[in-house]
């Protein structure tokens, strides 16, 4: 049962607020051992998590949230909560990349600390990823740039080691970096004028720079041939082009942000 499958913390972090400092994967290619999965695979099943109301939030909530997964021959083409849509255009010595697109939903000034902020619309992040597998390790990039919304550009790093510790359980866990551009800083930190008139908060205006830093890590366990359990959480430290912000510095923000959750995932193949 592929982790990809089954962990739906990106889609879950992108529901609860778009643009946080947890977006990237929770892990990469991660799986429990068992049959390898036919041409195609769909993945299905619930999942709760605990995450902040919004980016650089003090505050958390608690949601439920889907997973859905669909595959061809593992990652040569994919439509997944958590991944994006995208395939594999290159495939050789441990090495792969292809085109990703990945998405954020918009965020909503609901009343508290976003009151008068206005809304970042529903974004599509169009790019590309590079990945390396190792038996123990793996290592993934992400550049992406919105296309609406944000218009921002965004950089997403990170390094899993990964352990088997038996047939059916398997854990992984690794650092994160997020580097993003002025343009994508100013739609979820910066305050402009009519912002700060509306919001009370002072005008802010960051540049491109260290997004966050982080880790993250998860666990799967495979209960049938079928069906998969994953629990899984991340730490992210802004940098402080985030952390400067009035959104972070008032009574309704932290530059310490976590995320915790778990799902499963029932799996249909042909």
């Amino acid at each position: 049962m592929g982790l990809r499958s089954s962990v739906v913390l990106g889609l879950a972090i992108i529901a609860v607020h778009a643009g946080t400092a947890m977006a990237q994967p929770a892990s990469i290619g991660s799986e429990a051992s068992g049959p390898p999965p036919k041409d195609w695979t769909f993945d299905i099943g619930p999942g709760v998590v605990v995450a902040p109301w919004f980016e650089g939030s003090a505050n958390y909530r608690v949601l439920p949230i889907p997973n859905l997964d669909l595959r061809y021959q593992r990652d040569k083409f994919f439509v997944s909560a958590r991944d994006g849509v995208g395939g594999t255009l290159f495939d050789a010595d441990g090495f792969k990349a292809g085109p990703i697109l990945r998405y954020r939903f918009a965020r909503n000034q609901d009343g508290g600390y976003l009151y008068g902020m206005g809304s970042v619309p529903f974004t599509v992040e169009g790019g590309g990823f590079l990945r390396y597998d190792l038996p123990y390790v793996s290592a993934k990039m992400e550049l992406r740039r919105g296309l609406g919304g944000s218009n921002g550009l965004i950089f997403d790093a990170q390094v899993d080691g990964k352990l088997r510790v038996s047939d059916t359980v398997f854990l992984s866990a690794g650092p994160r970096l997020s580097v993003t551009d002025g343009t994508y800083n100013q739609a979820y930190f910066g305050v402009d004028a009519n912002q700060s008139f509306n919001s009370g908060y002072a005008q802010y205006y960051p540049g491109g720079g260290l997004r966050s830093v982080g880790a993250g890590a998860s666990a799967v366990w495979r209960v049938s041939e079928n069906l998969t359990f994953v629990a899984f959480g991340s730490y992210n430290y802004l940098g402080d082009i985030g952390a400067n912000s009035p959104l972070v510095t008032g009574p309704g923000g932290s530059r310490n942000q976590f995320v915790v959750g778990s799902a499963l995932s029932w799996r249909f193949s042909w």
